[in-house]
C-alpha cells in the first residue's frame, strides 16, 4: 500500500460516516489499518474504487480467485501498510 492509495481510501470512506462517529472509525494493529463499518452503505462504484486502491473487507468471504466477496455494509475496511 502506498500513501496515495491509503489517503484516497480514507478520503473516500470519510463522507460515509456520521460526524458523531469520527472518534470511533479507525484502528491499527501491527501492519494492518482498519476503518470500522460506515454509517451509510457505499455506492457500488465506490466499493470498486476501494478494491482498486488495495483496500478490502477482512471479514468478507473470498471468491475462488482470492478477491474479497460481495460488499457487506456491516463490515469495515482494511489495508496493509
Amino acid at each position: 500500500m502506498n500513501l496515495k492509495n491509503f489517503a484516497a481510501g480514507v478520503q473516500l470512506l470519510y463522507p460515509y460516516y456520521d460526524e458523531s462517529d469520527e472518534c470511533y472509525c479507525l484502528g491499527a494493529e501491527h501492519d494492518q489499518f482498519y476503518m470500522y463499518a460506515t454509517t451509510r452503505p457505499l455506492r457500488a462504484e465506490d466499493v470498486a474504487t476501494m478494491h482498486d486502491l488495495g483496500w478490502f473487507q477482512p471479514n468478507a468471504p473470498e471468491t475462488d480467485e482470492g478477491d474479497s466477496g460481495p460488499y457487506d455494509e456491516d463490515e469495515g475496511w482494511s489495508c496493509f501498510v
